[in-house]
């Protein structure tokens, strides 16, 4: 017995989940921030190419995060897992080499592919960790991924000057760390405890996926308006990324600004999400998504009336909020109300539903600039944002009511 116990593998630590999210989060954020900017200054692209670029690297993303719910499903989480970490790192360290135009593109279509099935699966690691309820978790992953957005930033504020390879070095260097993390802390026992059972009825299950009951991934009603709303909200967020550093621009602000901008969201959630989350803990799921996407689709409301740096920065800290209140909330959420057996394929259509919103929003609002319409385009997603909002919180009302019923 006393054997038995001495040598039972150990499930995967939280820290080294947190280290992981860390330094893909860093990683990732070398390399976003400078694809426009890379592809128009150094390799005389037009806007438009750069733009379809972004729009397939989203779709190949989104399609990542189809196949990684799979894989976590229905294969080897850990094989898929190491499997993953050698594409990233792979394109990364290519584009050190090779960065001309078109192989640049090719190259970071395949780490976006990676990328998008690593998401998922690092999502679907995070539902199977015992001792702690899934929503801390994610909460606590929400605030690295945010120290690694901010870390990314400054290093391309740093080093982009000094040529585009020197990046992809650091970035190579990441992405080796978070191979050595997958490759020496990730081959655990899947852990499927459902922490609102009893004792009795909770279980650790191999990581062999043959043991696993084989249920289908089903979309019921509150997971469709989940979808739409995570496809609105990040449809939305798009714009932040897209069209609102021209918008600043011919507003008379400097580029410094935009950056600027990104630097303060980060350290706001920083600060303030334990504070947050705390909050959102003590509460059901929707009420902080619900809450949180009201917050976040009135700061495009507000967008509508500003025209100074100081208003657009207390827009943005509306809407960092907002997306406090729903982001982290949202994965776990999700986990709750799926089955533990389907929870790859269940994190792979939230991940999914956020990279077709990023895939829609540089078509959409590129069309409305071109157009001029910048007013409608901040009327027009606080809109959509507000009437899914509604159709979320009819879905829980009518949930509820059948929930009585029976």
């Amino acid at each position: 017995m006393h054997s038995d116990l001495i040598n039972k593998p150990q499930p995967l630590s939280e820290k080294w989940l947190l280290l992981g999210t860390l330094l893909s989060s860093t990683g990732n954020s070398m390399i976003w921030p400078v694809m426009t900017l890379y592809m128009t200054g150094v390799l005389h692209q037009s806007f438009t190419t750069a733009g379809i670029v972004l729009m397939i690297g989203a779709a190949l993303s989104m399609f990542g995060s189809y196949i990684g719910g799979k894989l976590f499903d229905h294969w080897q989480p850990y094989q898929a897992m190491v499997l993953t970490g050698i594409i990233i790192l792979t394109a990364v360290t290519s584009l050190v080499f090779w960065n001309d135009w078109p192989v640049f593109a090719g190259l970071v279509w395949l780490a976006n592919f990676g990328m998008g099935v690593e998401q998922t699966l690092v999502n679907s690691f995070a539902t199977t960790l015992p001792g702690q309820k899934t929503r801390v978790i994610f909460n606590n992953m929400y605030i690295f991924l945010n120290i690694g957005v901010v870390l990314g930033t400054l290093a391309v504020g740093y080093l982009f000057d000094y040529g585009f390879s020197l990046l992809m070095i650091v970035s190579t260097v990441i992405y080796l760390g978070l191979l050595t993390i997958i490759v020496t802390k990730f081959n655990v026992p899947i852990d499927t405890v459902d922490n609102t059972l009893p004792p009795d009825n909770q279980r650790i299950q191999s990581a062999d996926v043959s043991r696993r009951p084989q249920q289908q991934f089903r979309l019921t009603p509150i997971l469709i308006a989940i979808g739409a709303l995570l496809f609105i909200t990040y449809l939305s967020y798009m714009l932040w990324e897209t069209v609102m550093a021209p918008h600043m621009k011919t507003l008379g602000m400097p580029t410094r600004n935009y950056a600027d901008l990104w630097m303060i969201n980060g350290i706001t959630i920083i600060v303030l999400q334990k504070f947050v989350s705390n909050w959102a803990n003590k509460h059901p799921y929707h009420v902080s998504v619900i809450l949180g996407s009201v917050i976040f689709a009135l700061s495009f409301f507000f967008l509508i009336f500003v025209n100074e740096f100081w208003q657009i920065v207390l827009v943005f800290e509306l809407l960092t909020i907002g997306e406090m209140l729903q982001s982290p909330q949202v994965p776990a959420w999700v986990a709750q109300i799926t089955p533990k057996a389907v929870a790859g394929q269940a994190q792979g259509f939230v991940s999914m539903m956020i990279s077709s919103g990023r895939v829609i929003g540089p078509i959409y609002s590129g069309i409305m600039m071109d157009h001029g319409w910048m007013k409608t385009l901040f009327f027009s997603v606080f809109i959509v944002m507000i009437l899914i909002t509604g159709v979320l919180s009819l879905t829980m009302i009518n949930r509820v009511d059948k929930n009585s019923v029976s």
